[in-house]
């Protein structure tokens, strides 16, 4: 029996998409957009790409411990990128979800930096894990969330 993408049912596919390795994100100020995110999420600065004031691009590792973890690379620019839609049932998605451990600590931070948040508080989502909705500083509607951490 053929599937949707004209392959057998029967037959098991392998994945060609392995991984999320970077994203690039536009940024009016790389340096006070990616020392943000390090401060609210324990990201190290990439060798070749440091936290510095005058850079005009700023790379954050995701994860040192996970192969392939992930950079973000914050790339200067006057661009306004939107990160979030309306489905057709009115609710606003953001485009960027992360996992993270320890949100009720990372929520305490946010608050301490008076971080724009879009749901009061952490919402329990139940068996899909507490999440956070806010704004970054440059505007973006980003979720965090810690399913498969607890």
């Amino acid at each position: 029996m053929m599937n949707e993408i004209g392959t057998s049912s029967a037959t098991k596919l392998e994945p060609k998409l392995l991984n999320l390795s970077c994203i690039y994100l536009p940024a009016k100020h790389p340096y006070t957009t990616a020392k943000w995110y390090s401060e609210i999420f324990d990201l190290e600065t990439a060798d070749f790409a440091p936290l510095d004031p005058n850079a005009n691009l700023v790379v954050l590792n995701i994860s040192n411990d996970i192969p392939g973890g992930g950079t973000i690379f914050f790339v200067q620019s006057n661009d306004k990128f939107s990160m979030n839609f309306n489905n057709i049932e009115g609710y606003n998605h953001a485009i960027l979800m992360f996992q993270v451990k320890d949100i009720e600590e990372i929520y305490e931070r946010m608050k301490e930096k008076g971080v724009e948040l879009t749901t009061d508080g952490i919402k329990d989502r139940g068996g899909c894990g507490k999440e956070i909705a806010f704004f970054d500083p440059d505007g973006r509607k980003i979720e965090i969330n810690d399913y498969g951490t607890r």
